[in-house]
């Protein structure tokens, strides 16, 4: 009998908080991850002439269906991630997240966690830092400097000694550079 009470309070409980507001991207947060597709492949050359490779695994986007869970949120959220491999010359380094992004339902806009290697931006806990024109080329015009300044995790999946990486919102990841001063441009994407 308890069992049977306990159950029907549940029920009561859940069909109460049933209530579920989709949230959506907004044009801006989809830039974040419109630029990749799962398949392409991004090279980049350092001024060392070290080459690494970077191979999109998977992208997966998941839209609100007004399905949550009131224990957790009466929000729906969209969603998006991609998955990363990276081969520095001849080795595979890692395989990872590179970017995901949830709808926010209490900002404009939402802000992407963003993971290279060993550092990750996370907004979190941080503002996003303004962005500037490329150094490198000038098509390259709204771009991110994300370093250990602003990013709070840096030693994740070991030491790979990056010090900092470049983000445009159109083109996504295009510089990265490490503790040695090697600095990796992205020089195509297939």
């Amino acid at each position: 009998m308890k069992y049977l009470i306990l159950i029907i309070i549940c029920v009561i409980i859940q069909s109460c908080g049933s209530d579920c507001t989709n949230v959506y991207f907004t044009e801006n947060d989809k830039t974040w991850f419109n630029n990749y597709e799962a398949g392409n492949k991004l090279i980049f050359k350092s001024q060392l002439n070290d080459f690494d490779t970077i191979f999109i695994t998977n992208k997966i986007t998941k839209e609100p269906k007004g399905e949550c869970n009131p224990f957790v949120s009466n929000f729906d959220k969209e969603f998006a991630r991609i998955d990363y491999k990276i081969k520095k010359d001849t080795f595979n380094l890692v395989e990872d997240y590179f970017i995901q992004i949830n709808a926010n339902e209490k900002k404009k806009d939402a802000s992407p966690v963003i993971r290279l290697l060993n550092l990750e931006f996370s907004s979190f806990n941080n503002i996003l830092p303004k962005t500037k024109q490329s150094e490198l080329k000038t098509e390259w015009k709204n771009v991110y400097t994300f370093n250990k300044n602003n990013c709070p995790y840096s030693n994740l999946n070991g030491k790979f000694g990056l010090t900092e990486f470049e983000w445009d919102k159109e083109f996504g990841l295009i510089s990265y550079t490490n503790e040695k001063g090697e600095k990796w441009t992205l020089i195509k994407k297939e």
